[in-house]
């Protein structure tokens, strides 16, 4: 019995861009890893983002390993192949769940509990002063519950808070022109669409990955039966 050649280089094709995508992955989870406070990442996202880096650099040592067991119809490979993307399929799984939870109402009252944990703001250390005033910057906001307020008195508002665009809803302060629009409203949104962001990735793969598994079983299957068949 012959060795498909259409699973053969099928698989061998599906691995070698999974080779390359894993490489892609890695490259700029790593990025936003390293700069999360540019990319506005919060902690609470951390773990999933880690298990992303950690899913990119098993998907390229797979995805090698599978290459190599396709086109050299090796079973040992095939087999490792298989269990590794059997694990990283899990780890996936889990990646989309952490996003479907961080969605929930739970854990979006968790995060409003740890975020008046901060105020005031003026409290805060300069280096998260700095921080935060960037995602005023981005969001076109002020504060976190009640705008300009969270930062205590008045004079203790700081720039960022300034309303450099005329269209989005602003307000009065000491002669001052401030963003009424509490942040928290941005980071929620925000939140929203990276959680969704990381179910779309997560489910999206899991579903490359279950193809790979049924190609690496049925041509290791194969493989086995041809020698089966030699002896």
């Amino acid at each position: 019995m012959a060795v498909n050649k259409f699973i053969k280089y099928s698989l061998f094709t599906f691995n070698f861009l999974f080779f390359l995508s894993g490489i892609v992955i890695f490259g700029l989870v790593l990025h936003a890893r390293a700069n999360k406070e540019r990319f506005q990442i919060p902690d609470e996202h951390l773990p999933a983002v880690d298990l992303l880096v950690f899913v990119g650099a098993a998907t390229v040592i797979l995805s090698f390993l599978g290459c190599c067991g396709a086109i050299r119809e090796n079973r040992c490979l095939l087999v490792l192949f298989f269990l590794g993307l059997l694990s990283v399929l899990l780890m996936m799984l889990a990646v989309g769940v952490m996003g479907v939870i961080s969605r929930t109402t739970a854990a979006q009252e968790k995060m409003r509990l740890h975020m008046t944990q901060l105020l005031p703001l003026s409290k805060l250390s300069a280096s998260d002063q700095v921080a935060f005033q960037q995602i005023e910057r981005t969001g076109f906001c002020c504060g976190l519950f009640k705008g300009h307020l969270d930062w205590g008195e008045s004079e203790q508002v700081p720039r960022s808070c300034n309303c450099t665009d005329t269209s989005r809803d602003c307000t009065s302060v000491d002669g001052r022109e401030v963003y009424a629009t509490p942040c928290m409203v941005f980071l929620m949104t925000w939140m929203d669409r990276v959680s969704g962001s990381h179910m779309g990735i997560a489910f999206g793969f899991g579903a490359v990955m279950i193809l790979g598994m049924i190609f690496s079983s049925v041509l290791c299957c194969q493989v086995v039966a041809n020698k089966g068949s030699i002896v």
